[in-house]
């Protein structure tokens, strides 16, 4: 089956393949998504046969028609046979083969020369024909939106007269129809999303945990009708918890700000304590994959690997998404780590006693903490000491023993994915433990857990960042 070419063009449909050979119709500007649904070709094979469906939006479909002035026709046919049938055995009484004509459908029933009984009906019976535009005239001038505290339905007109301070609140689940997909611009600070040039929802504010608030004269005077309806099905009351303190709780847009100036910030003390090591100097982009005059020029959601840690999380998470989110974190703080700049750094401190061949970029970073510790807590160079501070690490071990434990957590969190349930929860539970973390309070959903992942990540990466700090000061003393 395919999908009219005229209608997928009509609204700008674009096909979206499945590995089964489901072939899905979007409206990516709208967004809307499921639009029309064409399931794989139908097989038949051993005697059998696989269904095959297409499956079209109804309001789509209703203005489709009203716009071309056509009518939606079902025709049917269907075909059965039985060695025996009373009921039809009864209506022939006798006869060989009656039809009857209704008006839109045609029944056949007969008796075969091996005494075995048929019976066909075909037909066709209309649908739907032109009548309302749901799609193209849905321009909310005649009927408006109630939105929570606001006094009356909001048309255009409504808006227009609308002032300043005539907010809405939205949950920022709004934000999963835009976010990771193409031609969208999610603006993780604010909330807000541009499609292009072609509109945009702006004057929006993050407040609490999880909520937008929205200027409504400016959604109704930036957006299409499909995007304002789309925004209207996320809106909330405002509850207490939005006051006062409430208000400034943390969200995802300042966790993900303070992970990716973190990381920006260990990547100039690398690149600083290279030079000082006299190895060659390397700016901290390269050992980080982040580079702070980019992303203060354009912006620090937009850094490589950055945008999907900027993504809203319910609380509601699930656990497969849960441990979706732990892969971002890793590609972002943890596969970003250049080992091939890392391991001549610990080898020039001092020789190692141990084989760090098979490091990768966490355990480098890793052993560069441990040896900082050293130092810091000697008042050490690492520059002119390093072969003490190489011999006390090795004899006396550090406090903690693995400074990046809850970065080593998230490095297996993100394995966990293909495992068997049974490993995926010892898994989880191990895991979380280091952050301190109880997986008995994720019962329902995993987003408050997510947050203390976040918290600890930052933790981790602030901590090195004030070690890596620390020890440089101590070589610029000397």
């Amino acid at each position: 089956m395919m999908l009219d070419p005229r209608f997928a063009m009509t609204y700008g449909l674009i096909p979206r393949a499945l590995g089964d050979g489901t072939i899905r119709w979007d409206d990516p500007a709208a967004p809307e998504f499921d639009v029309a649904i064409i399931d794989p070709p139908s097989v038949y094979e051993n005697l059998k046969v696989s269904r095959a469906r297409a499956r079209v939006s109804r309001s789509h479909l209703q203005d489709y028609l009203t716009l071309r002035g056509m009518h939606l026709v079902h025709v049917f046919y269907e075909y059965r046979s039985a060695v025996r049938d009373s009921a039809i055995q009864g209506v022939l009484d006798g006869q060989d083969r009656q039809a009857e004509r209704l008006l839109d459908r045609e029944f056949d029933i007969s008796m075969n020369r091996d005494g075995s009984y048929t019976a066909q009906v075909w037909g066709a019976r209309v649908i739907a024909g032109p009548g309302a535009m749901p799609i193209t005239a849905d321009d909310l001038d005649n009927v408006g939106l109630a939105w929570p505290g606001i006094a009356e339905p909001v048309t255009h007109d409504v808006a227009r007269k609308l002032r300043l301070h005539n907010c809405v609140y939205v949950r920022d689940t709004v934000l999963a129809a835009y976010e990771g997909r193409a031609g969208f611009q999610v603006y993780p600070e604010s909330g807000g999303v541009a499609f292009g040039g072609q509109w945009s929802v702006g004057c929006c504010e993050r407040v609490g945990r999880d909520v937008i608030r929205v200027e409504l004269k400016k959604l109704y005077e930036g957006t299409p009708d499909r995007v304002i309806r789309y925004w209207h099905a996320h809106a909330i009351v405002p509850g207490p918890d939005l006051q006062g303190a409430g208000a400034n709780a943390r969200n995802i847009a300042i966790r993900a700000s303070e992970l990716v100036h973190a990381l920006v910030a260990i990547g100039e003390h690398l690149s600083a304590l290279t030079s000082a090591l006299k190895l060659t100097e390397r700016p901290g982009a390269e050992f980080v994959c982040l580079d702070r005059e980019f992303i203060n020029y354009n912006g620090w959601w937009n850094g490589l690997f950055v945008e999907p840690v900027t993504r809203h999380v319910p609380m509601d998470m699930s656990r497969d998404a849960f441990l979706d989110r732990c892969l971002d974190l890793d590609k972002l703080a943890i596969e970003s780590l250049a080992e091939r700049h890392l391991r001549p750094m610990v080898r020039a401190i001092g020789t190692p006693e141990d084989n760090i061949d098979s490091f990768r970029g966490l355990k480098l970073l890793n052993r560069l903490a441990c040896l900082t510790q050293v130092a810091n807590a000697g008042g050490l160079s690492l520059t002119r000491a390093g072969p003490e501070i190489v011999n006390r690490y090795h004899r006396e071990g550090t406090n903690p023993a693995q400074p990046l434990t809850r970065l080593f957590a998230i490095s297996d969190l993100r394995q966990l994915k293909g495992h068997r349930k049974q490993e995926i929860d010892a898994g989880i539970e191990e895991a979380l433990a280091r952050f301190g973390i109880d997986t008995r309070g994720a019962a329902g959903g995993w987003g408050a857990t997510l947050d203390s992942v976040y918290d600890g990540a930052i933790e981790a990466l602030t901590s090195l960042d004030a070690s890596f700090a620390k020890a440089l000061a101590l070589i610029a003393e000397g």
